[in-house]
């Protein structure tokens, strides 16, 4: 389920969860390009999550 603050977000829907484990993927050496192929999100999806403009932080 999703908050309406992730269901407005110009990215595609991520949840706090799958916001936080790709984080700290990232924080271990994961790429953005692995990132995107695991959770099946775009690329510009992930950036906005590591970047920290999503609305989970």
């Amino acid at each position: 389920m999703h908050t309406e603050a992730e269901l407005n977000d110009e990215f595609e829907p991520v949840d706090a969860d799958e916001c936080t484990e790709m984080r700290l993927a990232a924080e271990v050496g994961y790429t953005v390009e692995a990132l995107s192929t695991h959770f099946e999100f775009d690329e510009d999806t992930v950036r906005h999550h590591l970047n920290g403009r999503c609305s989970h932080y």
